[in-house]
């Protein structure tokens, strides 16, 4: 009787764990690029909106005396200002307005002169720090396009009016000749801090 032997073929242990390794290490990398990705997409999103959104400020407001409308967010989205995914509701409101990072988006006046609503400002707040300092340290123009000053916090700033002074940390205005412009990394990143409910503000006359 003859014994007949079938050879097997296959991979060893040491070889499986090999090939996994090498799995992880491109799913590792893959996620790792697909966040990268993102966040870039998010701060370009987030870029245009704003320059949309005080652009179209500008625009329905340039005949106008004053900012009056920038408190009437329900008015800026009947006339397109205001883009249906910038509110969680069908109307816009002063409460309901958000960011791609989920946060809030803060728009309103404040005076020049006592009462005047001759400015007004836009907040983006509830922004993770390198969002925050990514958008701190663009370029927005100068004291010729109607931007005053740009303001970074660590918390969900609402400010009642601009910034006077370049000292803080966070801080930029443009009116005053020795301002860097852009905003210094150094500068946003301590004004932004390290939590994920950064604001930054943007001042416009």
């Amino acid at each position: 009787m003859k014994n007949i032997h079938s050879q097997e073929s296959g991979r060893s242990m040491i070889e499986m764990l090999g090939v996994l390794a090498i799995i992880g290490v491109l799913s590792v990398g893959g996620i790792a690029g697909y966040s990268q990705a993102m966040n870039k997409f998010k701060v370009t999103k987030t870029t245009d909106q704003i320059q949309t959104l005080i652009t179209n400020i500008r625009t329905l407001t340039a005949s106008q005396r004053n900012y009056d409308l920038v408190n009437k967010p329900d008015i800026l989205q009947k006339m397109g200002a205001l883009t249906d995914e910038m509110c969680s509701s069908t109307t816009c409101s002063t409460t309901n307005m958000v960011n791609p990072y989920g946060g809030d988006i803060k728009i309103a006046t404040y005076d020049i002169k006592s009462g005047d609503k001759k400015a007004f400002y836009v907040a983006y707040q509830g922004l993770p720090n390198s969002a925050c300092v990514s958008l701190a340290t663009q370029s927005w123009g100068d004291a010729s396009s109607g931007l005053v000053a740009i303001q970074t916090a660590s918390t969900a700033l609402t400010p009642t009016s601009a910034p006077t002074a370049t000292t803080t940390a966070g801080t930029m205005v443009t009116a005053d000749k020795t301002a860097e412009n852009p905003m210094p990394y150094a500068s946003a990143s301590t004004g932004c801090g390290d939590a994920s409910v950064s604001t930054v503000v943007f001042f416009y006359k």
